[in-house]
């Protein structure tokens, strides 16, 4: 059985390139485009050319992918056959995260509005 990111590509052939990314087919492709674990925290959500949204898991994860909007954009393009997205907006779902056991339970404590002892 073939995948859809395979097929997909043949399906959309020949149309203009003003014609709007399917998400499905970026859905499709991401993985590829920024690898597993950026893919994991990450999700195209939006079309609305020539910008692609994507969903990000908090705001330490969106700092991870600034600096690489433009190479994905040219993987997405090169992969999709068409030029019709060339910017990536990304937002951050949540704040982002305290790391580490301590970090966390310190932000716990800030949060219930009593300092750690």
């Amino acid at each position: 059985m073939e995948q859809a990111k395979s097929i997909l590509p043949r399906l959309f052939q020949g149309m203009s390139e003003t014609i709007p990314w399917n998400l499905d087919l970026v859905r499709a492709y991401w993985p590829e485009a920024v690898g597993p674990l950026l893919a994991r925290h990450s999700e195209p959500v939006r079309i609305q050319p020539p910008t692609l949204f994507v969903q990000v898991a908090d705001l330490a994860w969106l700092e991870e992918f600034k600096p690489m909007q433009r190479q994905i954009v040219l993987l997405l393009q090169q992969e999709m056959g068409s030029p019709a997205v060339n910017r990536i907006r990304f937002q951050a779902r949540e704040p982002a995260q305290p790391r580490g056991p301590i970090a966390r339970q310190a932000a716990r404590a800030a949060s219930r509005g009593r300092r750690k002892p």
